[in-house]
């Protein structure tokens, strides 16, 4: 009889352990979406933390390069520029968007030129614009990068081969959820 409620008890305190332990080094544990207010005129910005998910980077048979997500143990961060259509235009929307991804746990991050790549830094621009649409390697520019004290910092300058971009640059800091 001892035994039995020995084992009891000592089943209600393993049961009782808290969640936060288990997990206090994770920062990103859900989805989250920020609209920006430090957006060109006439276009709209937003950050996406997307959490245990990994960037997937394929070619197609034209060496174009897209971007699938899957589960995985790092979070993607996805930055998007999004110009407002213009009146009585066909085609006319526009949209540039960078991805990377980091470590759940990741507190700063600083990465130059070649190294974007350890990141798997993209650059997405989406637009009616021949020859100069797609998803491209971002292999200059300087990347900073800090999350602490529920503040998350980017601070993202680059430049992407022959291709016209809107945006060349990126300083957020953003207060999680």
């Amino acid at each position: 009889m001892k035994s039995y409620l020995f084992c009891i008890s000592l089943f209600i305190l393993i049961g009782c352990k808290s969640k936060d332990l288990n997990n206090k080094n994770m920062q990103f544990t859900e989805k989250q979406s920020f609209a920006l207010e430090n957006c060109k005129e006439n276009a709209q910005c937003n950050i996406q933390i997307i959490p245990n998910t990994t960037l997937i980077i394929k070619q197609d048979e034209f060496q174009h390069f897209y971007i699938e997500k899957g589960k995985g143990e790092k979070t993607i961060i996805k930055y998007e520029f999004k110009r407002n259509k213009l009146p009585n235009t066909a085609d006319s929307q526009h949209t540039e968007l960078i991805y990377f991804e980091i470590d759940n746990n990741c507190k700063s991050l600083s990465l130059t030129n070649q190294e974007l790549q350890e990141v798997k830094m993209m650059y997405g621009r989406l637009c009616y614009c021949k020859g100069t649409s797609g998803y491209f390697k971002v292999t200059q520019g300087e990347l900073k990068f800090t999350n602490e004290n529920n503040e998350l910092s980017i601070n993202l300058k680059f430049k992407v081969g022959k291709i016209p971009q809107l945006i060349t640059e990126i300083n957020e800091t953003i207060k999680l959820k």
